[in-house]
């Protein structure tokens, strides 16, 4: 399932509908049972496809936060370590915003702050990540 989702995501990579072409690759991803399998190869498709326009915040991400609990977590963490992308820097952001538990609230800022010093990171997705950490850090307060 997993090298069926690279593929049909590279297949629409180039859409200009990406948001609707997703959001139909979503329905049958669903529709088949899809599961926690297609984390990682989703958000290694955004951090090689950085420039898509996902959508705000567009079926692939809704998609996957289906998955909070069950993985999807760590995979965003580590995704975010790889290779920061403005579409990943937003889910982490969203993700901190949703979470009630300090420690993890802490232990995920902590991941963004890191995040603005990789070399991968492009300024676009640095300076989201900036403006997201000192929100977090003034929230946090």
């Amino acid at each position: 399932m997993a090298k069926d989702v690279v593929d049909q995501l590279n297949r629409i990579a180039s859409d200009v509908d990406f948001s609707r072409r997703s959001q139909e690759l979503v329905d049958c991803w669903t529709s088949a049972g899809a599961g926690v399998e297609t984390i990682e190869p989703i958000l290694r498709f955004m951090e090689s496809h950085s420039t898509i326009d996902y959508g705000t915040p567009g079926p692939l991400v809704h998609f996957l936060e289906g998955f909070y609990g069950a993985g999807y977590e760590a995979e965003l963490i580590s995704s975010v370590q790889r290779r920061p992308t403005p579409q990943t820097a937003w889910m982490l952001n969203r993700m901190i915003n949703g979470t009630r538990i300090p420690e993890a609230t802490k232990h995920f800022v902590a991941v963004m702050e890191q995040a603005i010093q990789n070399p991968l990171a492009d300024r676009q997705t640095i300076a989201l990540l900036r403006g997201f950490f000192e929100h977090q850090s003034r929230v946090g307060s």
